[in-house]
């Protein structure tokens, strides 16, 4: 069975929904159309460099979001270990 055709119009409107930063998945449900088609769409007619550049940037954010939880952990595991020999030395004082 032969794909459907998509328009133009359509196409135009999953790039720019794509460089807004929607995800593949919510740009298919959208449009109603395929995820493959999406990223058939977004391969034909955005660059590579700004495939490159938006893949990096993505990362570097989940990278950065990474980083930002694990500084958050080991603040807490700082003030726990304090608290912990602040009350080790308030026992022993008793």
């Amino acid at each position: 069975m032969p794909r459907k055709k998509i328009d133009e119009k359509t196409k135009q409107n999953v790039i720019l929904a794509y460089e807004n930063g929607i995800s593949r998945k919510k740009i298919a449900e959208r449009f109603g159309i395929s995820l493959s088609s999406v990223g058939r769409i977004i391969k034909e007619k955005v660059p590579k460099q700004s495939l490159a550049k938006k893949d990096e940037t993505d990362t570097k954010t989940a990278r950065q979001k990474k980083i930002e939880d694990l500084e958050r952990r080991i603040a807490e595991l700082e003030r726990a270990v304090l608290e912990f020999e602040a009350k080790k030395k308030a026992h022993c004082r008793s």
